[in-house]
């Protein structure tokens, strides 16, 4: 199988864009903050039936996407993190670079088909023990959007502030803190320091066809899953020197590293277009000739059933009238009982 074309990327840029509409999104948003009252089991069954019937999820990293990698020094209580099946990986972020057992922290705005924010995310680089593939362990986060994960089911709005921004001087600025006091991260990167350099394609690549959950993430429920892109998006990024980027406070994982010593820090200075098959089966991408397989079957299909903010309406709509009906029909009924 061939690479892609540059027209069937551009293709693929507008067809993944078309999953994440501001109207449905704020629907979807707002109406879906209900569903965390709902029992966690019930949150399961809901994401499963949802999966079924939309099966591709658009997930759109705005420019300027930050990643900071940072050598793990314990590895024993790294390992004790990882979801069952995995081990370590040695990795680096670019393709030149010493391999070793990372930490990778990044900082992203993005725009997806449920919801649209900021997002600060912590990783552990595993490999599976069985496939001797890598994958990235989400082992923390941080949003200022609504959110989901197979441990607290529907979640979110856990960072004030949260930002995510460049400045007139070329500086990339994030800063975030929990919102009850917990984790706290600011950065400021010299934009103006930074080169284009190979990235490292089996943790780029590789990796990130296989996502999985970790830490105080981890959940029996939890199930891998495949980011589905062009592989030409993870050749490249912006290499950033550390000595041009000020880590002004770090409280992610520092008992494991050295918050402040980054390793590599890459950015990458373009929109970066990924896919989520919600329907995909687990194994089915493995390769490079896989993603690009999966994006063609997604250019393919016609008529395809998106996020809708219109989902969430109509059966909330259907249970406030059957609600006002019901109570209006008590109401009644005590009415004749008192007057009679």
């Amino acid at each position: 199988m061939t690479d892609m074309t540059r027209e069937e990327n551009k293709n693929y840029i507008k067809k993944s864009e078309s999953l994440a509409k501001p109207r449905d999104i704020t629907a979807i948003s707002f109406l879906g903050d209900f569903n965390k009252y709902l029992p966690k089991k019930v949150q399961q069954v809901m994401m499963r039936k949802g999966s079924g019937k939309v099966p591709y999820m658009g997930f759109i990293v705005e420019p300027y996407g930050f990643f900071a990698s940072f050598r793990i020094r314990d590895r024993a209580a790294a390992l004790a993190m990882l979801p069952d099946g995995y081990e370590l990986a040695d990795a680096s972020i670019f393709k030149n670079g010493e391999k070793q057992p990372l930490v990778i922290i990044s900082a992203f705005s993005t725009r997806t088909s449920a919801f649209m924010g900021m997002r600060l995310e912590c990783y552990i680089i595993g490999r599976n023990r069985e496939t001797r593939s890598m994958s990235w362990i989400i082992i923390d986060y941080m949003t200022n959007t609504s959110s989901h994960d197979p441990k607290n089911g529907f979640c979110g709005y856990t960072g004030n502030p949260a930002i995510h921004t460049t400045t007139p001087y070329g500086e990339l600025l994030v800063d975030v803190k929990g919102s009850d006091g917990g984790g706290e991260f600011a950065v400021r990167a010299d934009l103006n320091a930074g080169a284009m350099e190979e990235l490292d394609e089996e943790l780029w690549v590789e990796g990130n066809m296989c996502v999985d959950y970790g830490g105080s993430l981890k959940d029996e429920s939890s199930v891998p899953f495949s980011l589905i892109f062009d592989p030409v998006l993870m050749e490249k990024a912006m290499r950033i020197p550390p000595d041009s980027v000020e880590i002004e406070a770090n409280a992610f994982l520092d008992s494991l590293i050295d918050p402040k010593r980054p390793e590599s820090v890459a950015v990458f200075p373009y929109s970066q277009h990924f896919i989520i098959r919600q329907d995909l089966r687990e194994g089915r991408i493995a390769g490079k000739q896989d993603l690009i397989r999966e994006i063609r079957t997604f250019l393919d299909r016609d008529g395809l059933k998106t996020m809708s903010g219109d989902d969430l309406k109509k059966p909330l709509f259907r249970g406030m009238v059957i609600s006002f009906f019901a109570n209006l029909g008590i109401i009644l009924f005590l009415l004749v009982k008192l007057l009679s």
